[in-house]
């Protein structure tokens, strides 16, 4: 038992570092055109996101279920939505560090840490995004213990993630990380997708050939986490 356990954590350790035969045989240097709103830069989009952090924490003196409620629809909705229409196919390479959507390429987990960072999160981004996804997802929410869904059926886990609730999670995979995120209604993948070398990609969780093909899904909720919250409030 305890030789299987172990066989699973060290599986589990080298998440995103992908086989052999899918790393890229050279550098990927693209500028993709974004389908967001050009009228507002990347940069602006970026303050007007510490601007909605401040004034959450103006408006509430404490953190209570009101102020949890708002943060989450605002995390869903940021990274769903507008952190997509931005970063919609920016290519992804197995070396991509890229903090520009559009240009240059972007790694799984360069993609995770460099959202969290620009959503104003206080993180090493580098550090983070190059060490194993559940060392990754440890740091970000060390009193939460790692969810292991790997033992449900495909069908199970999206309805496991629908009971979960709304909200905005870190997933592990075999060779692979990225967000889910529960919008309410339904369950998202966003990654930066190795297969077929698509890039930042959003996509149904039902019909995530990356998800599917993972033995292994590892789950922390960063919404459910306050803590995290807490801390994301904190930084200036």
């Amino acid at each position: 038992m305890r030789f299987c356990s172990a066989l699973i954590l060290w599986i589990f350790l080298c998440n995103c570092q992908h086989p052999v035969n899918e790393r890229p045989k050279q550098k990927v240097e693209a500028v993709v055109q974004n389908p967001a709103d050009t009228a507002v830069s990347y940069e602006t989009f970026k303050e007007k996101i510490a601007s909605t952090k401040k004034q959450f924490a103006i408006q509430h003196d404490r953190f209570n279920d009101s102020l949890h409620e708002k943060i989450v629809d605002f995390w869903v909705n940021t990274i769903s939505n507008d952190f997509y229409r931005y970063w919609e196919n920016t290519p992804w390479d197995f070396n991509g560090t890229t903090t520009e959507p559009g240009r240059g390429a972007i790694a799984c987990g360069y993609f995770v840490t460099t959202i969290l960072w620009d959503m104003n999160l206080s993180i090493n981004r580098v550090k983070l995004a190059t060490c194993a996804s559940s060392l990754m997802m440890k740091s970000l929410t060390p009193g939460q213990p790692l969810k292991n869904l790997s033992y449900l059926s495909y069908d199970s886990f999206d309805k496991k993630l629908k009971q979960m609730g709304k909200g905005v999670y870190i997933i592990g995979l075999d060779f692979h990380t990225g967000f889910i995120v529960n919008d309410g209604l339904q369950n998202w993948f966003i990654h930066s997708n190795y297969i077929g070398r698509k890039g930042v990609t959003k996509e149904a969780v039902m019909n995530s050939a990356a998800l599917k093909a993972s033995k292994t899904r590892w789950l922390v909720s960063l919404t459910g986490d306050k803590d995290l919250l807490q801390k994301w409030l904190n930084h200036k």
